[in-house]
C-alpha cells in the first residue's frame, strides 16, 4: 500500500511538472505584453509603453519580471512621462501556496518615476488619471456618499484589545525599490517638490520576527534642499497590536535659505514602541542632535481619545540668537526712504485692531513633563541650570516650576493660563533672590543704571494677551530691595553739597567724583493696576544722604513721573556743626520725567532756594523791617511775591 501511495505521488508530482514545462512552452510571452499595452491604453486613455521584455516563472517560484513600462502624460503638461518604472520583479514560491505559510521571495523595483503636475488653470495629470480609472457614478457627482444608521449598525468590531487573527502567515523575503523619483510641480503657486535618489531595502519580514529596514532619499523645494539616510529594526506581532521599531537612526542634511542658518544637520535615535491597541507611541533612549544642540530622554504620546504627551527631557547650552533669522542690513537712504513712507502710511492708514491669540490648540491636546537646560543665552541675558515643570490638561496651561540661576543668584516662577476664558486668564508668581543687578538691569535698559544685589516680588494676574490688555488689564505687586550697590547717572551727595555750600561761607570745591549715587540699602515697592506702575515705597540709605520719593510710570504712554527728595545724613562730612544745623531739615528735590527710553534727571534748586528762605525769613524780618507794628503785614506780602517768583 505504501508502495502505491509513493507512485501516486511520484505520477502527480511528474504531472505537475509536466504541466509547468508545457504552459512555460506554450505561453506566448509577447502576445501577454502586447495585450497588456492595449490595455493600459484603453483603461487610461493615455499612450502606454513596455520596452522591456515580459518573463513568466512558473516553477519552483509562479511569478514575473518585467522591464520598463512608461506611462506618457497628456501633451499639455510639461513632464512627457507621468509614470514609468523601468523594472518590476515579483514572485511566490509555488509550493508554499500548498500551505498556510506564503511565501513571497524578493520584490524588486528599479526606476520608478512619478511626476505629478498642476497647470496654471488647475488641472492636475494625476487627478484625471484617478478620474479615469474610477469615474464617479452618473448623477453622484456633486453628491458626497451618505451613510445612514443602518450601514454603520453593520459594521462589526472587535472586542477592545483583540484583533482577529488569520490563519495564514505570509513571509516576505525581501523587499528592494531602487532609484525611485517623485516631483510634484504646481504651476498655480510656482511651487517644487522633487524626491530624487531614493532607494529602500526591506530584510525578510513575517510577522513577530525583527526585520533591517534601510531608507535613503534627497528632496528639493524651491528654498530647501534635504539629504534622509535611515536605518531601523522593524518587529510586528502577529496580531498587529505592537509595532517596534528599535535601534532608529535617522540622519537628515538640510540646505536652504528658508533654515535658521545656511546648512544644518539633524540626527535622531531611540527605540519606538507603538500599542495599537491603546494607541499609545512611546520613545525611549531619544537622542536627538541639531547641529550643536542636544536633547536626550524619553518621551511617551497616547493618541486613543484626547492625544497626550508625558516627557522627561534634558537639553545642552541653547542659544536663542544662532537660531533666530538674521536681520537684513540696510544702507542709510533705504532706511531713511522707508522711514518717509512709513510716516506717510501712517497719516492715511487706519491702526489695526488687536487680536487675542487663538489658543484653542491648548484644548486639543494634554501635556506633563520635565525639562533641564545647562544654559540659555538670549543676548547679554544667561541662565545657567534650568528645571521646568509644566502640565497643559483641558486648556489650563500651569507652569508648576521653573527655576534658574541668575548672575550669581536665583530665579523662581509658577505661572498659569487659561484659555478655556474669553478672553484668556493667567497669573504668575515669581522671585528674584540675591541677583547682581547691575548686569540684569543694564541688559533691560541698554545701558548703566544699577548695581547691587536685588531681591524682587512679582505677584501679578490679568485677562487678555493683547499688547494693550498686558499694560492695562494687569494687575498686582512689585516688590524689591537692593543692598550694597549705586544708582548710576547722578551724584546725588555730590549735589547736596552744592545745596549746603549755599549756607557756608567757603565755595563747594570737589574734585571729580563718580556720576552714581552710593547706598546701603534701597526698597522700591509698587502697585500695578489700570495701566500705570504706582509706588508705594521708595526709599534709599546711605552713608551721605536719605532719599525718599514717589509717583508713577504709565505704561500705555510709556513716560515717568518720579519725584525724589534727597535729605542730609548726620555724616555727610566736610561740614561745620553749624551749617549742619542749617541744612539738616532742608530737602532737595530731584525729579525724574519724561520717556522710558530717554527720561530726564533735575534738581530743583528753585525748591530748595525756597526752603532756604522760608527757614531765614524771621531772621530777615527782624533785621530789615525792625520792630513796625505792620512788620506781619509786610512779611505776608514780601514772602507772597518771593514764591511767586521760586
Amino acid at each position: 500500500m505504501k508502495k502505491v501511495l509513493l507512485g501516486i505521488g511520484g505520477l502527480i508530482a511528474i504531472i505537475f511538472i509536466a504541466g509547468f514545462i508545457a504552459i512555460k512552452l506554450f505561453v506566448n510571452e509577447a502576445l501577454i505584453k502586447d495585450n497588456l499595452v492595449e490595455q493600459a491604453k484603453q483603461f487610461t486613455k493615455q499612450d502606454v509603453t513596455i520596452e522591456g521584455d515580459l518573463n513568466l516563472t512558473f516553477y519552483p517560484q509562479i511569478g514575473f519580471e518585467l522591464g520598463k513600462v512608461t506611462l506618457f502624460n497628456k501633451h499639455e503638461y510639461a513632464d512627457s512621462k507621468q509614470i514609468e518604472v523601468n523594472q518590476v520583479h515579483v514572485a511566490v514560491e509555488l509550493m508554499s501556496l500548498l500551505t498556510k505559510t506564503i511565501v513571497v521571495t524578493n520584490v524588486q523595483v528599479d526606476g520608478l518615476t512619478v511626476n505629478v503636475e498642476t497647470l496654471a488653470d488647475g488641472r492636475n495629470n494625476m487627478d484625471e488619471l484617478l478620474a479615469t480609472l474610477a469615474p464617479p457614478a452618473v448623477g453622484t457627482e456633486s453628491q458626497p456618499p451618505v451613510i445612514s444608521n443602518e450601514d454603520i449598525q453593520a459594521i462589526k468590531v472587535t472586542p477592545e484589545g483583540e484583533l482577529a487573527k488569520s490563519e495564514y502567515q505570509f513571509v516576505v523575503k525581501g523587499v528592494s525599490i531602487t532609484n525611485a523619483q517623485l516631483s510634484l510641480n504646481n504651476r498655480q503657486d510656482g511651487t517644487y517638490h522633487k524626491l530624487s535618489d531614493s532607494s529602500l531595502n526591506v530584510g525578510e519580514f513575517a510577522f513577530g520576527k525583527p526585520v533591517a529596514i534601510k531608507l535613503a532619499a534627497n528632496y528639493r523645494t524651491n528654498e530647501l534642499t534635504a539629504k534622509l539616510n535611515t536605518s531601523m529594526v522593524l518587529t510586528i506581532d502577529e496580531q498587529f497590536s505592537e509595532i517596534k521599531l528599535a535601534k532608529l537612526d535617522n540622519k537628515l542634511a538640510l540646505t536652504g535659505s528658508m533654515l535658521p542658518r545656511p546648512e544644518m544637520n539633524i540626527s535622531l535615535q531611540g527605540d519606538m514602541t507603538y500599542d495599537n491597541v491603546y494607541k499609545i507611541m512611546k520613545l525611549a533612549g531619544l537622542k536627538l542632535d541639531v547641529d550643536e544642540l542636544t536633547i536626550t530622554g524619553d518621551l511617551a504620546v497616547d493618541v486613543f481619545a484626547k492625544p497626550s504627551l508625558e516627557y522627561n527631557l534634558a537639553m545642552n547650552t541653547l542659544v536663542v540668537d544662532d537660531w533666530l533669522p538674521k536681520s537684513k542690513i540696510e544702507n542709510g537712504s533705504a532706511v531713511g526712504s522707508t522711514t518717509k513712507q512709513t510716516a506717510t502710511k501712517q497719516t492715511t492708514t487706519k491702526p489695526v485692531a488687536e487680536v487675542e491669540p487663538d489658543l484653542s490648540a491648548l484644548s486639543s491636546v494634554n501635556q506633563k513633563g520635565s525639562l533641564t537646560i545647562t544654559k540659555i543665552k538670549q543676548g547679554e541675558y544667561v541662565l545657567d541650570n534650568i528645571k521646568l515643570q509644566s502640565e497643559l490638561k483641558d486648556g489650563v496651561l500651569q507652569l508648576t516650576k521653573l527655576s534658574s540661576d541668575l548672575y550669581e543668584g536665583k530665579l523662581m516662577v509658577k505661572a498659569l493660563l487659561d484659555s478655556n476664558k474669553q478672553p484668556a486668564t493667567f497669573n504668575m508668581n515669581s522671585t528674584l533672590e540675591k541677583v547682581q543687578s547691575e548686569q540684569l538691569v543694564t541688559i533691560a535698559a541698554g545701558k548703566k543704571m544699577l548695581t547691587g544685589l536685588v531681591d524682587i516680588d512679582v505677584r501679578i494676574s490679568g485677562k487678555g494677551l493683547t499688547t494693550t490688555k498686558l499694560k492695562s488689564a494687569t494687575k498686582g505687586t512689585i516688590n524689591s530691595s537692593f543692598t550694597d550697590g549705586a544708582v548710576l547717572g547722578m551724584n546725588v551727595a555730590q549735589e547736596v553739597r552744592k545745596a549746603i555750600a549755599m549756607f557756608s561761607s567757603k565755595s563747594e570745591t570737589t574734585a571729580d567724583e563718580a556720576e552714581q549715587t552710593d547706598f546701603s540699602a534701597m526698597v522700591a515697592n509698587f502697585k500695578l493696576g489700570a495701566g500705570k506702575l504706582t509706588s508705594t515705597k521708595i526709599d534709599l540709605a546711605s552713608p551721605a544722604i536719605k532719599v525718599d520719593g514717589k509717583g508713577s510710570a504709565n505704561l500705555l504712554h510709556e513716560n515717568l513721573d518720579f519725584r525724589f527728595n534727597a535729605a542730609v545724613a548726620e555724616n555727610i562730612g566736610g561740614q561745620s556743626s553749624s551749617t549742619m544745623k542749617q541744612v539738616r531739615d532742608l530737602r532737595l528735590p530731584i525729579d525724574v520725567k519724561g520717556s522710558f527710553a530717554a527720561p530726564s534727571i533735575k534738581v530743583d534748586f528753585g525748591a530748595i532756594t525756597k526752603q532756604l528762605a522760608e527757614k531765614e525769613k524771621d531772621k530777615l524780618v527782624d533785621k530789615y523791617l525792625g520792630s513796625d507794628e505792620k512788620k506781619d503785614e509786610l512779611k505776608g506780602k514780601f514772602f507772597k511775591e518771593l514764591n511767586r517768583l521760586f
